[in-house]
Formats: structure tokens, sequence, C-alpha cells
């Protein structure tokens, strides 16, 4: 079903970022059918990936399997039936760009991210946009609307446990409005940088990438995103309602042995993230607080010490010299030997 043919058109886009074809993306799609809201589209994106689940289907097969399923589960609960949209890159761009296409394919005023190996809960979608709804009523209008999220598995029977710390999990319930927003963002953590959980104004999206060029990356994509979400937004709002259910230990920054420089180069673009916000940094001078730079010093210090300790926990013993050469090309061989020195102290 073609957007165009729609008489009311979507009012929240839920985007998909898929870099691996896995069970999990049937699973996460469901929670998506199971969703009571009426007007919204599904969008999603590839990067190139070439995997099957365990009944040999592909991205684009698994999708057009859910859609079907969601026709036919919305018509029985006399719901619109709901647009689904699938896009794949040719070659791997990482996250950075996936992102970017999902936000350029949107169609609707506001955007909710889904990985692909989480899950919406039930009700998400009415919970974050009757928010939006009872806030414009009233006079206020949400940039950024950031509802509860639960980490954990799901069991055998499939059952969600959750986990003893959800450490992506950082929410201010409440209102925070102008430059406090990026502020309370960055120097006091009052809330996480993941754009996932999070009902964001598209036109903010647009926004902030007008300020990123093509960036290949993997790691600490939502710091870059969010660095220029929160710079625009006028007010963001957290709700206590739970709207998603992340999935520990699944993606690629989980601990889990490294073994291919490949691995290790997406664990390197980090880098890419910091050179981005430097260079912007430098070409607005005037644009940060003397504290707010420094604070972005000491962010980048850290990715980079992070990098170094997985490079010693994960990386095995026979890519070691090949890894740290190429952390030094991502981080610069001067900053990556300071870092040792700071880390063997």
């Amino acid at each position: 079903m073609q957007l165009e043919n729609m008489k009311n058109p979507p009012l929240i886009s839920v985007c998909i970022p898929v870099f691996s074809t896995e069970p999990l993306l049937a699973q996460c799609l469901r929670s998506v059918i199971r969703q009571d809201f009426a007007r919204f589209e599904v969008v999603i994106v590839s990067d190139a990936s070439r995997g099957k689940d365990a009944q040999g289907r592909n991205a684009k097969k698994i999708v057009r399997v859910m859609q079907r399923e969601c026709n036919k589960s919305r018509r029985a609960r006399k719901l619109p039936v709901v647009p689904f949209r699938f896009v794949e890159h040719k070659q791997n761009r990482g996250l950075i760009e996936v992102r970017r296409t999902l936000c350029y394919e949107a169609r609707a005023d506001y955007m909710t991210q889904l990985d692909s190996d989480d899950e919406l809960a039930d009700g998400a979608l009415t919970a974050l946009y009757e928010t939006v709804a009872q806030g414009a009523g009233s006079g206020t209008e949400f940039d950024i609307v950031h509802g509860t999220s639960v980490a954990g598995a799901f069991d055998a029977d499939g059952t969600f446990v959750p986990a003893e710390e959800n450490r992506y999990g950082n929410i201010f319930y409440g209102e925070v409005a102008g430059r406090d927003v990026f502020r309370r963002w960055l120097m006091e953590g009052l809330f996480t940088a993941n754009t996932w959980g999070k009902l964001i104004r598209r036109s903010l999206w647009l926004s902030a990438y007008q300020n990123i060029p093509y960036t290949e990356c993997n790691v600490a994509d939502d710091v870059l995103l969010f660095f220029f979400l929160a710079q625009n937004a006028r007010r963001y709002v957290g709700i206590k309602s739970v709207v998603y259910r992340y999935r520990v230990n699944s993606g690629m920054t989980s601990a889990r042995k490294i073994d291919t420089l490949h691995k290790w180069k997406m664990v390197c673009s980090a880098a890419s993230v910091f050179s981005v916000i430097s260079t912007w940094i430098q070409e607005h001078p005037h644009a940060l607080c003397e504290d707010e730079v420094c604070k972005m010093r000491a962010m980048t210090r850290w990715y980079l010490v992070n990098n170094l300790q997985q490079m010693r926990a994960v990386v095995v013993p026979e890519l070691l010299a090949d890894a740290r050469e190429l952390l030094c090309e991502y981080w610069g061989a001067d900053f990556v030997q300071k870092a040792e020195a700071a880390l063997d102290q």
C-alpha cells in the first residue's frame, strides 16, 4: 500500500535499521504489529545485510511476510492497514548512514527508532504520541518525547526477563526546555543519547544531518546524533510509560571475542564520531561553553580508553598487533600512546 494513496498520512514513522538477518527481526516486527495506534508507517533499511534466518529468509523476505501478517492482524482488529517500506543499501555504510536513509525515507512528522533486535512495548506508540497531542493541546510543543525502557532477555519460553541493571535507561521524568536540553544531557547525563525509545520530530533529524557529513560508523553513533538533536531541540519530556524492551548482549558492542579485523574496525569507528564533532566545534568556536568543550574532550578520551580496554580484553592474540595499528589509524598514534600511558599508570 503506497503512502500516496492513503487518505490520512502517518503520524509516526517507525524506523528500523537492519544489519544482520536473524529470527530477531521477525520478533521485532511482531512487536510493531501489536501496536494499537491508528496511523503509522514502518520503514526498514537493510545495510547490505546478507544474513538469513533459520527458515532461510533474507531481510526483504521477512519484511514481506511480516507485512502480510500485519495487514491480516490490523484488519481483524478493525484498524487501518500499515504501510511498510523496505530500502536496501548495496554496500555496508554503518549506523549513521542507515539512520540518515531512514530519516529521508520517513514521511511522518515524528520518528521513533527501533533496533531490529529489540521490541516496542505494547501501547508504546499510543503513549508517545498522546504526550505530543496533550502538549499541543496546552500550547506546548515537544520535540523529543522519551519513554521508559527496560533491559533484559527472552527466556526459552519467549518471556522477557528484565536484567538487574538497565545501563542505557537514564531518563528524566519531566520537561526540559531550550538550551538546557543539550546541557543537561551532556553535562549531567540526565537522560541517555540513545535514539531508540524516543519519539523525535523529523525536522529535528533533518536539521541534525545537515551538520553530519557522510560517516561510516557503528559505535557511538547515538552520541553524534544526539549532540546535534539536543542542540536544536526546543523541549524534551520524559514519561513513565514503558515503551521499549532493550535486548542485552545481542548487539555489536556486546562483550564477545573479536577474531577479525572487520569486527575490530567497527569498534574503532567510534573515532569518526568525535572527529566530526571536533571539526564542528572548531568551525563554530562560540557554539559551546568552555566546560561543554572540556566535557566533549573527556568523552572522547573515555571512548579511546574503552577501545584500548576492549582490544586487550576481547581481541584474539594473533590480531593484537594489527588491531593496535588500526586503532592508531583511527585515533592517531600520539593520542593512542598517551591513552596507553594513562591506562598503564
